[in-house]
């Protein structure tokens, strides 16, 4: 075992360092404090101070993620409103351009209003099935073969009812058909589905003026006559008739609203 001897001298050194030490520690300052308490809080401020800045700025930290949390919260919440705002306003738009074309057709055909369902239209098939779906049905007093009427002219017929919806079959489904008259030209024709329609039936070399109107007759009676269905294009010969087509007054992608007419067969006096 090894012993640790220290030398007399150095021995009497540290004695009295360690006495002058405890005598120090043992003096008073005016404020009563020793002063070794003193050089003990001189010496551990500074890592106190720092310790405590450490802690004030953790805090701040932590503070400040609660902040960032609650404010990206509130942002979040804010956009979802703004687009919830913006989605009412869109529909709220849609629903005051569709009171104004319905407005519209009211005010045109003030006639056939009386006895017409203003509807909308909720879905469109224009390449596949040529139709559209109105939010009217057989509720609504809509029937089979109720004519279409468009704001600008006749959109179709109604070959589908529900209790609160029904199917517009278009002018150019290629079933479509109605009796048909050409401002200008004497004889009656057939307007044949298609796109676009076409004029058939006329005699052979008919004269036929371009962008003239073609409206129904009610031959067929589903369509009230006098109603446009639109403008002819250039004429042209096919076998022993005379083919017209017909450009749309009423194009299915532009039609919003409708009015849908008791047919020509059950509005007749």
């Amino acid at each position: 075992m090894v012993r640790i001897r220290l030398r007399p001298d150095l021995a009497i050194v540290l004695v009295c360092v360690a006495l002058y030490v405890g005598s120090a520690a043992q003096v008073r300052s005016q404020g009563g404090r020793t002063a070794l308490a003193t050089a003990v809080a001189a010496i551990s401020a500074p890592p106190l101070a720092l310790a405590n800045a450490v802690g004030m700025a953790w805090e701040d930290f932590r503070a400040g993620q609660r902040n960032l949390r609650a404010t990206l919260g509130e942002l979040t919440r804010q956009r979802r409103e703004n687009g919830e705002l913006r989605r009412a306003n869109q529909l709220l738009d849609a629903e005051v351009a569709a009171l104004r074309q319905g407005s519209r057709l009211l005010a045109a055909y003030p006639s056939l209003a009386e006895h017409a369902v203003l509807a909308r239209v909720v879905a469109r098939d224009l390449p596949r099935t040529h139709t559209l779906r109105l939010d009217r049905g057989s509720a609504d007093g809509i029937v089979i073969d109720s004519p279409v009427l468009g704001e600008r002219g006749l959109v179709g017929r109604v070959d589908q009812v529900l209790a609160h919806s029904s199917r517009v079959q278009l002018l150019t489904h290629p079933a479509a058909a109605a009796a048909a008259a050409i401002a200008g030209v004497q004889s009656e024709g057939l307007l044949l589905g298609g796109d676009p329609p076409r004029v058939s039936g006329l005699p052979p070399y008919t004269q036929v003026p371009l962008d003239a109107p073609v409206v129904s007759t009610g031959s067929e009676g589903i369509y009230p006559p006098g109603l446009l269905f639109g403008t002819t294009m250039e004429a042209r010969n096919d076998g022993l008739f005379t083919v017209v087509p017909v450009r749309l007054a009423a194009p299915a992608t532009d039609v919003t609203v409708v009015l849908v007419l008791a047919p020509a067969s059950r509005s007749a006096p």
